[in-house]
């Protein structure tokens, strides 16, 4: 099953389509797809959902500040705290995500019935629940 998977993602990898069309890397991608799904969030918060150590989630988050991706706000009361959100470009590049998710999924989904689709995607949220 896990070879099934990896199958789909090599036939579907839209990180590689964005990362063509905004130079962002695989890590870049899934950064800001995160930050994108709050309003804003934390850099701790952020590497401990991305499941990354906090110096590697510093080291994307710097480079996509240093892009104009991302924009990082300290805290008055704790300079430690930086609060995320999205910029204009990193908005955009977002929704170039979302364009190339939905592609992806409906390649990968053409071909099935309405009954398929629903075991297929029933069938995920089984695996996703017990991992």
């Amino acid at each position: 099953m896990i070879d099934e998977i990896l199958e789909l993602k090599k036939r579907c990898n839209f990180s590689d389509e964005i990362g063509r069309a905004f130079n962002v890397t695989q890590g870049e991608v899934s950064c800001i797809s995160i930050i994108a799904r709050h309003e804003t969030l934390s850099s701790k918060n952020l590497s401990s959902l991305m499941e990354l150590s906090p110096s590697r989630g510093s080291r994307i988050i710097s480079q996509l500040i240093n892009r104009d991706f991302i924009i990082g706000k300290t805290d008055k009361n704790d300079r430690r705290y930086l609060s995320l959100s999205l910029t204009e470009i990193g908005r955009q590049c977002y929704r170039e995500i979302l364009v190339e998710k939905r592609r992806c999924e409906e390649r990968i989904l053409a071909e099935l019935t309405e009954k398929q689709k629903r075991a297929v995607h029933d069938g995920l949220n089984i695996l996703l629940q017990v991992l």
